[in-house]
């Protein structure tokens, strides 16, 4: 049996400071296929938007978890952010 190639990407998503936006976010991630390695979410009180940061892995192409995060509702961006994160294959 062959081991399963994953991509590992940091995606940093800008959003509304709501309770149920990183549940939706968690959902949108799992359904998708992706799992996640690492999260950092941090709110800036001032403007009330959230700042959350995830290094997520996955054989499917980025895309897919970023199109469908940006359709949810209170999200006000999302950036594939690798320059502190190697894209790298491991096998799982």
């Amino acid at each position: 049996m062959n081991p399963m190639t994953l991509n590992k990407y940091q995606l940093v998503i800008m959003a509304d400071d709501k309770q149920v936006v990183l549940e939706r976010i968690l959902q949108v991630t799992r359904y998708r296929g992706f799992l996640i390695n690492a999260m950092n979410a941090e709110v800036n009180t001032g403007n009330n938007v959230a700042t959350i940061t995830m290094t997520v892995s996955s054989d499917r192409p980025i895309s897919l978890l970023v199109d469908q995060i940006n359709k949810l509702i209170d999200i006000k961006g999302v950036k594939v952010d690798n320059s502190e994160v190697q894209i790298q294959q491991y096998s799982a």
